[in-house]
């Protein structure tokens, strides 16, 4: 306990009843003017009173304790570890916290600017709002924003972080406050092989295959009549819901004495090494040959 030496005390004649002089009381006013901070949310103030009629062990005593509005902390966003790497289908929790702050800080989850959870619990001075979800695509080059506000914020104090997917469903997340960077590793979901599916023996085929989104990109390997393309070209671009798009083309020639040509498409995530495979057939279109005989008749 620390006693306050900066105070203003008065004592004040109390006459006896009836104006009576003869029996004299006094009042005793003691005042302290307070200029309370944050530190002083919770302090208790105790005026005691001593006095010759009291027991010296038992002073008289009236408790307050203050409750000092004032504005939360800086919030700050938890659930991640530096060079972590998260897949595709991976429960993420993002935990938004706030110390101080009277009343507790509201905590709200935003992303992208739309509000995704409100509900958050306190515990003390303490507030936290942990939001759970499967890590998928929809969060690449997503913003993910945690404010925290009470009635004395002149304007919500905020924490964020941004998620960049580099592949299909790969996510970088940058933490603000940690820079920590985690990656979701994912393979392509499909391959797809588009061009004719019939041809005449000698005629050149375009066949493109494409894949779905990878991270890293992914490779393409064909195979023609069960035997491998060497030197076959390829492409990656930028898919718009992030990762990369692999495109790859080759010309087939239908050879003499086939009635089919099938043509195979691997789709390869070597990190991950998971392949996906498309099948394409190329049915053979025959000559006819038409014999017209003429009938002769004999006399």
């Amino acid at each position: 306990m620390v006693q306050i030496t900066n105070r203003e005390d008065q004592t004040f004649d109390v006459p006896g009843k009836n104006g009576d002089k003869r029996v004299t009381r006094y009042d005793t006013h003691s005042r302290i003017s307070l200029k309370p901070t944050a530190e002083d949310d919770f302090a208790e103030y105790t005026c005691e009173a001593r006095h010759e009629a009291l027991s010296q062990d038992i002073p008289m005593r009236a408790t307050v304790q203050l409750s000092v509005l004032y504005p939360p902390g800086l919030p700050y966003i938890e659930g991640y570890t530096e060079g972590e790497t998260i897949r595709r289908g991976q429960t993420v929790e993002l935990v938004c916290r706030s110390r101080g702050g009277n009343p507790p800080a509201q905590l709200i989850w935003y992303k992208n600017g739309e509000q995704i959870r409100m509900a958050y619990r306190t515990a003390g001075r303490v507030s936290e709002n942990v939001y759970t979800f499967t890590a998928d695509a929809s969060d690449n080059k997503a913003r993910y924003k945690c404010e925290a506000s009470n009635i004395m914020s002149k304007s919500p104090l905020k924490a964020e972080i941004d998620m960049s997917v580099l592949c299909k469903r790969i996510k970088i997340l940058i933490s603000v406050l940690y820079c920590s960077i985690n990656l979701i590793l994912v393979s392509p979901a499909h391959v797809t092989i588009s061009g004719p599916t019939e041809a005449r023996v000698g005629d050149p085929v375009p066949l493109t295959c494409t894949t779905a989104n990878s991270n890293p990109p992914a490779e393409i390997k064909w195979m023609v009549a069960g035997r491998q393309v060497r030197n076959a070209t390829s492409r990656t671009v930028v898919s718009p819901e992030g990762g990369w798009i692999t495109t790859s083309n080759i010309t087939a020639v239908v050879e003499p004495n086939r009635r089919s040509l099938v043509v195979i498409c691997h789709g390869l995530n070597m990190q991950l090494t998971e392949n996906v495979v498309s099948t394409h057939t190329i049915n053979v279109l025959c000559k006819i040959i038409c014999v017209l005989f003429k009938s002769v008749s004999v006399s």
